[in-house]
Formats: C-alpha cells, structure tokens, sequence
C-alpha cells in the first residue's frame, strides 16, 4: 500500500512540473511576471457614437482585476505599463428583417478597436497595434437595443484584450 502510494505522489509530482510548451502542458503563469501594475488610458473614438469608450475603458478595469494578476493604478507614473486604444469603428447591421412592416427583428452591432500595451520602464511595446473585432447581436422587439449591444461588445472586447495579454507559450 506504501508503494502504490508513493509511486502515486511521484507520478503527480511529474505531471506538475514544467514542460516545454510545444510537447504538452506546463505549469508557468499566463501573464508576465515582470509586470505588477497597469494604467489604463481612457480609449479614444473614432465613431461619432457617445459612450463605447468610457464602457470598454471600465470593461477594461474590471476584466484586468478580475482575471490577471496585474493591478490597475490610477497613476501613470507608478504604473509599469500603460494600456491605450482607439475605437476605430462602430456599425450596425441588420440581421433579420420582417418583410411586411420592413422592420428589423434581429441586428448585430460591430465592435472594432486597435490597443497597445507598453512597459514605462523600458519604453518597450509589449503589443503594438493589435486589431480587434467583436460583435454583439440585439433584437429591439424584445427590449434589447443598441446601449445593451454596446456594453455586451465592449465587455467582450475587454475579454478579448485580457487574453491578448496572456504571455506566449
């Protein structure tokens, strides 16, 4: 019984440790050990809609204390990093349309944005200039409407911006 057991604790003492990526499975960090603290910059627009910014920007915040072990300052000068971004482009689609009232029953709301990721440190870009595009469908005849969309899309760019910080494996 002694045996199974320690050649037990061997086996998952082996699986813990760390692998080369490219063979299987490893055990490091997603995110930059380096880093400590993160500031992030109100995101500009290039869209004549209102508001996108200030939702993806707090998006932004709340997804990076939430799922990183980076901490977000409100001071640039004791920030390791900066996070900045554009809002290139908002658009809408139709997706379903009734064909008797000419009416949309179904639309989509597009999302896209170029960020960067830089370490105040060095002055080295960690991301330079990553597009990113999300989508976020409403229907109007169920009480959904554009401001919904809108937040949906800049939470889901937030997500998407987050896993883009994850360190390459």
């Amino acid at each position: 019984m002694l045996g199974i057991s320690l050649a037990a604790a061997v086996w998952l003492a082996a699986g813990c440790q760390e692998v080369d990526p490219a063979q299987g499975y490893t055990n490091r960090d997603l995110y930059r050990s380096d880093v400590k603290t993160v500031f992030v910059e109100m995101f500009q627009s290039q869209s004549f809609r209102r508001g996108v910014e200030f939702e993806l920007t707090r998006a932004l915040v709340g997804q990076l204390e939430l799922h990183t072990p980076y901490k977000v300052v409100s001071d640039r000068r004791k920030a390791d990093t900066v996070l900045y971004g554009v809002i290139n482009r908002i658009s809408e689609q139709r997706l379903v349309q009734q064909r008797q009232l000419d009416r949309p029953l179904a639309n989509e709301m597009v999302l896209v944005a170029t960020f960067s990721w830089k370490d105040l440190r060095s002055a080295q870009m960690l991301i330079e200039d990553r597009k990113i595009r999300v989508s976020a469908d409403y229907v109007p005849m169920l009480g959904s409407g554009r401001d919904s969309a809108a937040r949906q899309a800049a939470n889901d760019m937030a997500v998407r911006i987050v896993e883009a910080m994850e360190s390459d494996w």
